[in-house]
């Protein structure tokens, strides 16, 4: 939680400087993952420079115990991130860092009996698109990865509690959820 308020203190002063322009954004790809809600909002601090706050969230679960076929892909994500944009804001090509923190509790996705519960903490890299649709809409494609260190609990199951492996760690190297479709709403 002090993360997401000192992520949003940063984009605050940020947006302070003079020039800039403010967005808000949502990923389709992300609506598309069993309904994961989620916002991004940037704030530019110069023609090239952009910073980014975004979260996800994803609590739900699907199917059922008695069919046996429950799953879920429920997430809790924040992230800080910025962008270098070599022709001007919100247009045309862009590249971007960020640093991500997730909470997470995957299991009987692709009919596979197992589920992890955990958390994630690393760094992405991603590059995009930005076609401008409109005065104030944009289109925002992009490809990312992040990496980091995972901390997680992995189940026999996604909802019986019987336990396979307890307090493992991991590194990982995984497509980020940079990885986007976005509309963008540009201010």
């Amino acid at each position: 939680m002090k993360k997401c308020i000192l992520s949003v203190l940063l984009v605050h002063l940020a947006c302070l400087l003079p020039a800039q322009e403010l967005s808000l954004s949502s990923n389709l790809l992300d609506w598309a993952n069993l309904g994961t809600v989620n916002l991004q909002a940037g704030c530019s601090f110069s023609r090239h420079l952009s910073l980014h706050a975004g979260g996800r969230y994803n609590n739900w679960n699907y199917g059922s115990v008695e069919r046996g076929n429950p799953f879920q892909n429920r997430a809790r994500t924040a992230w800080l991130g910025v962008r270098y944009w070599p022709w001007n804001v919100y247009s045309s090509w862009w590249f971007g860092a960020r640093a991500q923190v997730e909470e997470y509790n995957r299991g009987g996705l692709l009919r596979r009996p197992t589920t992890e519960e955990g958390s994630a903490v690393g760094a992405g890299f991603s590059l995009g698109y930005n076609r401008m649709l409109s005065k104030h809409w944009n289109l925002d494609f992009g490809l990312g990865v992040w990496a980091g260190r995972a901390w997680y609990t992995q189940y026999r199951c996604p909802r019986c509690g019987r336990v396979l492996q307890a307090n493992e760690t991991k590194w990982f190297i995984l497509p980020s959820n940079a990885t986007q479709i976005s509309i963008v709403y540009v201010f």
